[in-house]
């Protein structure tokens, strides 16, 4: 098979794809070009990520038309690719809702993330992998989001006119800060 993903989610859809959607969005994911899915390859095609994956089949439905299942057991890699652009293309423009999660372990270490979707966005996130280095020297990480506001926040310090132990910053800056701290 070559090289090998392993998924495991599932993404809701709201409402459950009618009989004929389900039978298109099957068509669509199996890279099927006819009269159903010509109008969402010409979206694809007009878009600027107009990339379509070329291992198909990657993406099912439960039975009752209301999960989109990633493929059992050893897969290959573009679940997540596949599914933003169904969303983007096809589903969106319905009117439908996906909501949930589906993890992915490659065969390499590195190669595992999580495909996220809510509402009418998906976003395929790689987990990030940190080695902190030994205990005697240990490394510290920030992503760059957060590097990037500690040092907004460190420039904008200002201890004019106080004591040594008091300094001023931008509430701007604080409130980056702030806002970052609360999903760790």
């Amino acid at each position: 098979m070559g090289y090998s993903v392993y998924y495991c989610g599932e993404i809701d859809v709201t409402p459950s794809l009618t009989e004929e959607d389900a039978a298109t969005f099957l068509e669509i994911v199996n890279n099927q070009r006819n009269d159903h899915t010509k109008e969402f390859f010409d979206r694809v095609a007009a878009s600027p990520e107009r990339d379509i994956p070329y291992s198909v089949g990657l993406l099912e439905l439960s039975e009752d038309r209301s999960q989109i299942l990633p493929e059992a057991d050893e897969s290959r890699s573009g679940a997540g690719t596949w599914l933003q652009l169904t969303v983007e293309h096809f589903l969106a423009p319905k009117g439908y809702s996906v909501d949930g999660e589906i993890t992915w372990n490659g065969d390499d270490a590195e190669d595992r993330g999580c495909i996220y979707a809510k509402d009418q966005q998906v976003d395929v996130v790689d987990d990030c992998i940190e080695n902190p280095g030994p205990s005697w020297s240990p490394a510290a990480y920030a992503s760059p989001g957060v590097r990037e506001v500690i040092k907004k926040l460190i420039a904008s310090a200002d201890n004019a006119g106080c004591s040594l132990d008091l300094a001023v910053v931008a509430a701007d800056d604080l409130a980056a800060l702030r806002d970052i701290s609360q999903g760790l």
